[in-house]
């Protein structure tokens, strides 16, 4: 892989206030031992404020970028410091900006302030401010500096341009010199074409990305049209780094037991009123089918790979990315996910699961206070694996509860197992009868002599 012109986006710290569930300021911390996290995961309960954490990055891309340029194409504002004032309901398909009093908490029309640490020193510390005024909005983008800094890191280039970065150590002002630099760093930052961040949601396997515009509907596609279009350009193209990415997507889908003897080819088929791009898998002399064909896993499994791939963005968030997989595919998912942040494929991959089986050393753990508001902790990830080896030593299978009932638990089943909030039912075969039975984590801890040493029948 040839060296990077521009810094690496990876998060180190996230601060957001006013937006949706996230009131005064609530910090969200992606380091551990001083590093930031390649792959952070957040945990909690629907509603918790997952999907508004990762939809809160999403926004300040698009709004530094739409911020960035306008200035560095002379937009009108002038000091670069200077808020752009746009009315509500405004709208830029480029990046998908979209001006909505919806994004604010009920009954709060304070500033809206989402704030990005990065973890290198290049890019320091970003905030964008968007303030309610009247029938209008200003956006501001700032520098902010963290408590423990007094001054930014500036880039080589930006001392020897002899600017002021900054006045002082509130961090306040972007200085000229620097506009053209970080709007080159945060909109391309893998190079010409690529993007700064990425929302792939598993669940719908809807993809959008900085640049690509609102997102709408495109009917009932397993792969969004944007991605698909990736793949036949991948796999088209005489550019041999773009070969080599095709070929790294079809190596990583043959890593799947059920798609390892299928030849993948993608191409333009006809529908009515037009055609669509759609990928076929071939055993050769024997089947052909069509992406909508394979299983609701497999199509999980091709959407993810696909959209991480082809994105070329350098931060990726997916939610959900356990959806139809069973747990072999969910690590072999995983162990995916992780290469490609180490390889440097991209800089910093976000997952908002219901499962822990893409968990690190720690997790982000999202809850609602009874004001609704977002709380979010950094803990260490549950340590069961003494259990779960005696337990598998027994003959018994765990499944994960969500608290949706994924396993299609009945509710009534869930409360009396003490399961509305998620955890793990364990199925262990009786003795002597043989037949199966359902233990929670507390009984078998038990039964297994892990906790209480007082047993319990079934």
């Amino acid at each position: 892989m040839n060296a990077r012109a521009t810094p690496s986006l990876r998060i180190a710290r996230l601060v957001i206030e006013n937006f949706r569930t996230f009131r005064g300021p609530t910090e969200i911390v992606f380091t551990s031992g001083g590093a930031a996290d390649g792959m952070p995961v957040f945990h909690g309960p629907n509603g918790a404020g997952k999907s508004n954490a990762l939809a809160a990055i999403d926004l300040f891309f698009r709004c530094a970028s739409y911020w960035l340029s306008s200035v560095a194409g002379g937009g009108g504002a002038s000091p670069p410091d200077a808020a752009f004032k746009l009315q509500w309901g405004f709208r830029d398909d480029h990046f998908g900006l979209l001006m909505n009093h919806r994004s604010w908490p009920p009954g709060i029309r304070d500033p809206q302030r989402i704030e990005v640490h990065f973890d290198d020193a290049w890019l320091g510390a970003l905030r964008v401010t968007l303030t309610p005024s009247g029938n209008d909005v200003l956006l501001r983008l700032e520098r902010a500096t963290p408590a423990s800094a007094n001054h930014w890191r500036a880039p080589r280039a930006l001392k020897n341009a002899g600017g002021v970065v900054l006045k002082d150590g509130e961090g306040n002002r972007l200085h000229d010199d620097e506009i053209s630099p970080l709007k080159n760093a945060l909109e391309a930052p893998l190079g010409p074409g690529s993007k700064p961040f990425f929302l792939l949601d598993a669940r719908r396997r809807d993809f959008r990305a900085v640049g690509e515009g609102v997102p709408r509907d495109e009917g009932s596609s397993t792969l969004s049209v944007a991605t698909a279009e990736r793949l036949l350009a991948l796999a088209t193209s005489l550019d041999p780094g773009e070969t080599e990415r095709w070929r790294a997507f079809v190596d990583l889908i043959h890593r799947f037991k059920t798609l390892s003897d299928r030849e993948i080819s993608v191409l333009r088929a006809p529908v009515a009123g037009g055609e669509v791009t759609d990928l076929r898998f071939e055993v050769r002399g024997k089947q052909i089918l069509r992406l909508s064909e394979l299983s609701s896993g497999e199509q999980q499994v091709v959407a993810l790979v696909a959209a991480v791939l082809t994105s070329r963005a350098a931060l990726v968030a997916i939610e959900e990315p356990e959806m139809s997989l069973h747990p072999e595919n969910q690590e072999l998912v995983r162990d995916i996910l992780r290469e490609q942040a180490q390889r440097g494929i991209v800089d910093q991959i976000f997952l908002e699961s219901h499962v822990q089986v893409f968990d690190g050393p720690e997790v982000l753990r999202f809850s609602r206070s009874p004001e609704g508001e977002t709380l979010v902790t950094r803990q260490p990830s549950r340590s069961d694996r003494a259990l779960r080896a005696r337990a598998r030593a027994s003959g018994a299978d765990e499944q994960w509860v969500t608290p949706e009932g994924y396993t299609q638990l009945p509710a009534e089943m869930r409360s009396n197992l003490s399961l509305q909030n998620g955890g793990y039912l364990w199925f262990l075969r009786s003795r002597p009868e043989g037949r199966w039975e359902a233990w929670t984590e507390a009984e078998l801890d038990e039964q297994l002599g892990l906790g209480d040493t007082s047993s319990k029948d079934a």
